[in-house]
């Protein structure tokens, strides 16, 4: 569907609006009346872009990780390439926001928790589904070792990123993001060895 770029900056505001609200009052408190106020449209242009406050939420915290394909960079410096990804997505202004909400949310949200177990449980495993050798692509255990991989890589990131962006913990909050890519490279190296 194409919008007018006077439409498209009506959503804009309410994308914006929306994070916010879902930043600052959860997915339950925060209301589609309150988004659209702080977006300076009508409550009905709210609904009429997204339908519910469920589809706003989605849209809101709708987020790519991009996650680099890993197979053609050299064994030893997949870790570093993913932490300097990792890095970058957290930095950005707005993979960044995205993914600071659904950090701060999680724990008191289920909405949020169910949205970032999909993001990393998805992506995150496809990516580690890519390394694996095809040679072992019958390997019963090949399942388990993938999901497990995927899940220790998922928690290292968001362990560390809640740290860094949401705790903001020294030395990691106030570190350059050189310093947390070489920090963190080893570890996700290490995940993606074993």
């Amino acid at each position: 569907m194409a919008f007018t770029a006077r439409s498209q900056a009506a959503r804009d505001a309410v994308l914006a609006a929306a994070r916010r609200a879902f930043a600052t009052h959860g997915f339950e408190r925060a209301t589609v009346r309150g988004v659209a106020a702080d977006a300076g449209v009508d409550a009905s242009m709210v609904i009429r872009y997204y339908t519910s406050k469920d589809g706003l939420f989605e849209a809101a915290t709708a987020i790519d990780l991009a996650l680099p394909e890993l197979g053609p960079v050299v064994a030893s410096e997949r870790g570093a390439a993913l932490a300097e990804r990792f890095v970058e997505l957290w930095d950005g202004p707005d993979t960044g926001e995205v993914l600071t909400l659904l950090l701060r949310s999680a724990p008191t949200s289920e909405r949020a928790a169910d949205r970032i177990r999909d993001v990393f449980s998805t992506q995150v495993r496809v990516m580690v589904e890519r390394l694996v050798d095809p040679r072992r692509t019958g390997d019963p255990g090949l399942q388990v070792i993938t999901d497990r991989r995927s899940a220790a890589l998922s928690s290292y990131i968001l362990g560390t990123a809640l740290a860094r962006y949401v705790l903001r913990l020294p030395p990691l909050g106030d570190a350059r993001p050189d310093e947390v890519i070489a920090t963190m490279g080893p570890v996700v190296q290490a995940i993606l060895d074993r």
